[in-house]
């Protein structure tokens, strides 16, 4: 079979740890996914420096060496190539490159565990669950609406699940774990903050429960989803595991805003069978000990990353011009 290689224009994915990404054979499209994603921190970068306040000359001063030279390594013994080494800024609000590889990681974490989970709970089934709230001109405004509106149901579950005398009954009862994050899009009609949650069931939840449940603690906003993922998991974990902002549907004015507006916020949280996943911090990958390997060294050079020299390590130790 042959295996499923990564497009080039799915920039905005966390498809870095989707199945096959380390392929050497995907390395072209990994390299040109990181070149469009790093020519947009340099337009953002470009943007902090016409912005003159304390916050964007910090954010810049991290922007100006993020992923600049990365350090790759082959192992072309088993064709994978990993990053081994590279300089990241690490701020994923602002930052297309760091955001990818924050949610590769967040993304692996919560499927490792997931695969434990249906080994040892083989009834439950993954659902998607979509949560929004109505569009809005001021985005602090309408994400403290999401945030509360999703804390109300979260504590309803929590509290009917403990026998809490008087709580109400919710449909995410139903849920025996779930993992969900917040995301944030702006296409000219309003700020427009949702969330995307994986609930862990062995039976669907009702979408028009939830539906006049969401309704009635927002006062504003009936507009859900819920569908069973069925197939490859790793197509609905990373709807999940997106970036937190759509750099595609922001200027560069509204990321930045948005980034001042959500920084410090709790974008990711789980609960249930899901709670206590231990997200890396590192944004590298982890290394294949023992086996022998090229090193791989880019650079950014006029949009993209361009290649820069290759020394060989275990058997093989002979220089390599790429």
């Amino acid at each position: 079979m042959a295996k499923k290689k990564t497009p080039v224009c799915a920039v905005n994915l966390a498809e870095e740890a989707h199945t096959g990404v380390d392929e050497a054979e995907n390395f072209g499209d990994r390299l040109a996914r990181y070149g469009s994603a790093h020519a947009r921190s340099l337009d953002m970068l470009g943007h902090l420096r016409d912005v003159s306040s304390v916050e964007s000359t910090k954010a810049s001063a991290g922007l100006a060496s993020c992923g600049n030279y990365l350090h790759f390594r082959e192992y072309f013994t088993v064709g994978k190539v990993r990053l081994h080494n590279a300089t990241f800024c690490k701020q994923h609000l602002i930052c297309p490159l760091c955001a990818i590889r924050r949610g590769a990681k967040a993304l692996g974490a919560y499927l490792a565990r997931w695969e434990v989970i249906q080994k040892e709970r083989p009834d439950l089934q993954p659902y998607l669950l979509t949560l929004t709230v109505k569009n809005g001109p001021d985005l602090e405004e309408r994400q403290r609406h999401l945030t509360r509106s999703l804390k109300l149901m979260m504590d309803r579950r929590r509290y009917f699940n403990a026998g809490t005398r008087g709580a109400p009954y919710t449909e995410l009862c139903k849920a025996e774990g779930g993992v969900y994050t917040l995301e944030l899009t702006n296409k000219g009609k309003g700020w427009h903050p949702h969330c995307h949650m994986i609930v862990l069931a062995a039976s669907k939840p009702s979408p028009s429960a939830i539906s006049a449940e969401w309704h009635a603690i927002t006062g504003d906003s009936m507009i859900v989803d819920c569908r069973p993922i069925a197939g490859d998991p790793s197509e609905g974990f990373m709807e999940v595991f997106k970036y937190a902002v759509k750099f595609s549907d922001l200027s560069l004015a509204d990321n930045w805003h948005a980034a001042q507006v959500l920084k410090g916020k709790r974008l990711l949280n789980s609960f249930g069978l899901f709670r206590g996943v231990d997200v890396p911090e590192s944004l590298l990958d982890e290394p294949l000990d023992s086996l022998p390997y090229w090193d791989r060294f880019y650079r950014f050079v006029q949009g993209e990353l361009g290649s820069a020299t290759a020394s060989g390590h275990g058997k093989m130790r002979r220089p390599l011009t790429l």
